[in-house]
């Protein structure tokens, strides 16, 4: 019995470490990732360059766009699913697991556009200088032309 009761004390210290490794792991990248997440970065760098009032708002109609977007947001999340089981059957087959990541694509595409109308439909609502410094935030965003070009001029072609 002392064996046993040895046994599973170890093989529970290994699982309590893991999981407070993942947790840990977890929390920091979710305070950390600047990339295209929808708990932070470009958009939410965007909110936070705005008054507290219009902050709120706008991180209001983000989420209500993604929780709008939640049932294709699983559809994308299935395509991808069935496209990693297509890849390991016997027969492989090139266009449907084509065809499944492409459905998977459209569909996180389709959220990005929702997202970026919606929050140009949040713009057109505010006045010029709070438009300035969100039009500074999304130089960080996806629409970034690259790195910076020296004396602010791109290479002539």
């Amino acid at each position: 019995m002392k064996r046993r009761t040895m046994i599973l004390l170890v093989a529970s210290l290994v699982v309590n470490v893991f999981l407070i490794g993942l947790i840990g792991g977890t929390v920091w990248h979710w305070t950390h990732d600047r990339g295209m997440g929808f708990r932070g970065g470009w958009r939410m760098r965007v909110a936070e360059s705005l008054p507290q009032p219009q902050r709120q708002l706008l991180r209001q109609a983000i989420h209500d766009t993604v929780r709008q977007a939640l049932p294709r947001l699983r559809q994308s999340g299935a395509a991808r699913a069935e496209a990693a089981r297509l890849f390991v059957q016997p027969q492989f087959d090139a266009n449907a697991i084509n065809a499944k990541l492409d459905q998977a694509r459209a569909s996180d595409m389709q959220l990005r556009t929702d997202l970026e109308h919606r929050m140009i439909q949040f713009a057109a609502t505010l006045p010029q200088d709070q438009r300035t410094k969100m039009a500074e935030a999304l130089k960080e965003g996806p629409f970034r032309q690259g790195p910076p070009h020296p004396h602010g001029q791109p290479p002539s072609q």
